[in-house]
């Protein structure tokens, strides 16, 4: 595959199915993208004459640049210069931090361009305006309109340049003379300082400033966010005042989906607070059977981290869905433990009466949970790391769960209980079911 620029190419490889790719002999284990992709990458470590960059094509699709680069952000100032010097910096501090792989920018300083600069003591003592010095380069290396003429009913700009001004050589700026104020010819090199300097194929911008993106992989055992962590203190440390940094690629998008998936967890927790309040007319009820929430999450890293899954996008929706399933147990629990109190038990003796009648549907609802989980979490086919952390983290957080909920809840519910109405056998004699707690 090509592009538009005429010095850079691209190679696109399809790999084949896991099982046939061999055993890589390092871990054992069928040979991984991940592994192979550092495999090509060493390859070409010291590739002569040319910068050869690895990596997942099927990443372009999360970033709005199509870059597709895990880390990616954008230095916006008012100075050219300024950032680009900025932005080599970085790119070394990168470089040296064993965190990035392919650290690499979008400004190229892969063009050789004429400058020239106008000596305004010279031009003054020759009687030659800048002006003029500007105007007549124009007309002579980039054209200029002087007129217009008709034909076959069109008009048709007529266009004066210098012969052969396409040809960029420095030996054509001595052919081009200047007028002074006295209309006099003076030679252009007589006025100017001509300097051959490194230019950059395009200038972009950014919230119409000029703008510099730095991209990078990550290194093989680095996450993302890590990544993203240290490269935002390496900028802090080199960028200018007035000087902005811009999160932009698959770094923005993950910085979104992170942001949306918290936010979501959250609203669902205020949520399902409000819905347990309703059906339980308490305040404290609800609080109770959220009791159960922290310890499936604890229960969900532990297992992450015992099967060296990382804590992703998919996991994050896993734990969104772990949020809803394991109420449900905490839900049986006190529901049960309300009617047994109902029916004028004290505390403690509706929590021993309502434990072990309630553990078998419990247990049921953990081991089908688990159970549906199971096959997800050791699939081996094509793509199926992507959902693996996700039932992960629903298999340890509901087994986590439901042991310490079984423990946790009634011990909560026993404390609590001092906080609410009492019931027939603990106040007068009259029934009185749990509500509203009283001050």
């Amino acid at each position: 595959g090509g592009s538009m620029e005429a010095n850079t190419a691209n190679l696109f490889v399809t790999l084949k199915e896991p099982k046939d790719r061999g055993i890589n002999p390092k871990t054992g284990k069928n040979w991984y993208q991940a592994d192979l992709l550092n495999v090509i990458r060493d390859h070409f470590k010291d590739f002569q004459g040319a910068k050869v960059f690895v990596q997942d094509t099927s990443q372009s699709g999360f970033s709005a640049s199509g870059r597709g680069f895990p880390v990616e952000f954008t230095l916006t100032g008012g100075d050219f210069k300024v950032l680009t010097g900025t932005a080599k910096k970085i790119m070394d501090d990168m470089k040296k931090s064993g965190i990035y792989t392919d650290v690499d920018t979008d400004y190229k300083e892969s063009v050789m361009e004429i400058q020239v600069f106008p000596d305004r003591d010279k031009a003054k003592a020759r009687g030659v305006s800048v002006q003029e010095i500007g105007t007549t380069i124009n007309a002579l290396i980039g054209g200029v309109v002087v007129g217009k003429y008709s034909k076959e009913g069109h008009r048709n700009d007529i266009r004066v340049k210098m012969a052969d001004a396409s040809s960029d050589k420095l030996e054509d700026l001595k052919k081009i003379f200047v007028r002074n104020n006295q209309g006099e010819l003076v030679k252009l090199l007589d006025v100017v300082t001509v300097k051959e300097l490194p230019g950059v194929q395009s200038i972009n911008r950014r919230a119409r400033q000029r703008a510099v993106t730095i991209y990078s992989g990550v290194a093989p055992g680095k996450s993302q966010g890590e990544a993203l962590e240290n490269a935002r203190k390496i900028v802090a440390v080199h960028l200018p005042q007035g000087y902005t940094l811009i999160e932009s690629g698959s770094a923005e998008t993950f910085k979104e989906a992170i942001t949306s998936l918290v936010f979501a967890l959250l609203m669902g927790i205020l949520i399902a607070y409000m819905v347990l309040g309703t059906q339980f007319n308490s305040f404290i009820d609800p609080v109770t059977v959220l009791m159960a929430l922290p310890f499936s999450f604890s229960g969900a890293f532990l297992a992450l981290w015992a099967m060296d899954q990382s804590i992703n996008l998919y996991s994050m929706i896993g734990l969104i869905l772990l949020m809803g399933i394991v109420k449900k147990n905490s839900i049986l629990l006190v529901d049960f433990t309300n009617q047994r109190r109902n029916e004028g038990l004290s505390v403690q003796d509706a929590l021993m009466d309502a434990c072990p009648q309630r553990l078998r549907p419990i247990m049921m609802t953990t081991v089908s949970t688990v159970a549906g989980a199971v096959p997800l979490a050791f699939a081996w086919g094509a793509g199926a790391e992507s959902l693996r952390p996700m039932a992960i983290a629903i298999i340890g957080g509901s087994i986590v769960s439901t042991i310490l909920t079984l423990v946790v809840v009634p011990a909560f519910y026993l404390m609590m209980s001092r906080e609410r109405r009492p019931t027939y056998s603990e106040a007068s004699g009259t029934h009185s079911s749990p509500g509203l707690s009283h001050p």
